[in-house]
């Protein structure tokens, strides 16, 4: 028996307005800002990143006084030997699949604008995939960074998890100015984690949202800052809407960045979308619990700290193999599959697209994400002068009541 088919297009019972309207998920820096490599086919199932380590002799600060030959021979002086050290770390693929609901010939016949409303479908799957890398690309950098620091006092930090502990602080200039020292000291700069240089130091990029930029940009040290350049901005920031560098850092928005609870001594994200019912099937909408969750994330983002490794496509393994070539970005492919059973007559199909990415590690010791307050932004609100209340003035002699 062939399987059951659900009409997913919308039909004009009652007359439908000539516009059909999308919504749309949000896009996200974080598509931009990490780098993409090809996956080296042919070594393993999991691949090791070799770092070789920078190494100082033991006594750095010893020297040997230059004295006549006697005894001892001084034309050949004790030599400290500098170590050596590598650190390997491990990755592998991850893959993951996207399908839309099967789409039946006979149901497009007679369906309101069939041909719009699939297109309009079709763009909804691909900011799907957008939305998709965003989120992996915010996860993995939480999970490769080796500094994850919670805005209390001490700064609380741990490598593998966030420290159970509630922050008190939103996130301050203070703050980003002893990660930068700490940057600095590390020789980030030097191993490809600055975006290069303004007015003399170089920069960083900071990952947070409108009102912790806003609140660090208000700060009554940074009012008066004159760091602020948009001649300077490298080219793959000025599409992201940056102005210019504020005491060592570029500010990057996230309009949807990652919110969090703390309950019982235990963090539990707060997604930004939950599904609820629409007039025909669900739709994603922005949840209550995320607009008012009390804590969020914030990224020092160093593109040194980690890529994306994407494998390629194979058509062919040779011997007269052959395979349908995939992007393993998300390209969403037509599949309609012919089978006795289910589709005899290859009247249904369905968009499907595959996922496949390797997060190599490459310097994590430059990540840094903290977790920090957010309060609600100061709306500058004002009441109305004495006397005008509910009337707006337009004009000498003209007014209106609201």
């Amino acid at each position: 028996m062939a399987e059951n088919l659900n009409d997913i297009l919308v039909r004009e019972a009652n007359r439908i307005g000539p516009k059909i309207y999308k919504k749309s998920l949000n896009t996200s820096v974080w598509n931009k800002l990490v780098p993409k490599e090809a996956w080296p086919d042919g070594l393993s199932d999991t691949i090791q990143v070799l770092t070789m380590e920078r190494n100082l002799p033991d006594n750095i600060d010893a020297w040997t006084p230059l004295t006549p030959n006697a005894e001892s021979n001084n034309c050949v002086p004790a030599a400290e030997v500098v170590p050596s050290g590598q650190t390997l770390r491990s990755y592998s693929l991850a893959q993951k699949a996207l399908e839309s609901e099967d789409i039946c010939v006979n149901d497009t016949r007679n369906a309101f604008k069939t041909q719009e409303q699939i297109r309009l479908m079709y763009e909804n799957l691909t900011s799907v995939v957008r939305y998709t890398w965003k989120r992996r690309a915010v996860v993995e950098y939480f999970n490769v960074s080796e500094h994850k620091i919670v805005a209390a006092p001490g700064l609380p930090e741990a490598v593998a998890f966030m420290p159970n502990i509630a922050p008190t602080s939103l996130l301050t200039q203070g703050i980003l100015n002893k990660i930068y020292v700490e940057l600095i000291s590390d020789s980030a700069e030097m191993d490809g984690g600055s975006l290069g240089m303004q007015d003399g130091r170089p920069q960083f990029i900071l990952v947070t949202d409108m009102e912790t930029s806003d609140t660090i940009r208000n700060e009554e040290n940074n009012r008066t800052a004159t760091l602020w350049d948009a001649k300077r901005v490298p080219d793959l920031l000025k599409p992201l809407g940056v102005d210019g560098g504020l005491r060592g850092f570029y500010h990057t928005i996230d309009n949807l960045p990652r919110r969090w609870n703390f309950t019982g001594g235990l963090w539990t994200e707060v997604q930004p979308y939950g599904q609820v019912s629409a007039t025909k099937g669900t739709k994603a909408q922005l949840t209550d619990a995320y607009r008012q969750a009390p804590y969020t994330d914030s990224y020092v983002f160093l593109p040194s700290v980690f890529s994306f490794m994407v494998p390629g496509s194979i058509s062919t393994q040779g011997s007269g193999t052959s395979f349908k070539p995939q992007s393993y970005m998300g390209d969403f492919k037509w599949m309609n599959i012919q089978d006795r059973v289910n589709n005899p007559d290859n009247s249904h199909g369905y968009y499907r697209a595959i996922l496949m990415s390797g997060s190599k590690p490459v310097r994590p010791e430059f990540g840094y994400v903290i977790r920090h307050l957010r309060c609600p932004s100061d709306i500058g609100a004002q009441a109305c002068p004495l006397g005008t209340a509910g009337t707006a003035v337009l004009g000498e002699g003209e007014s209106f009541f609201v």
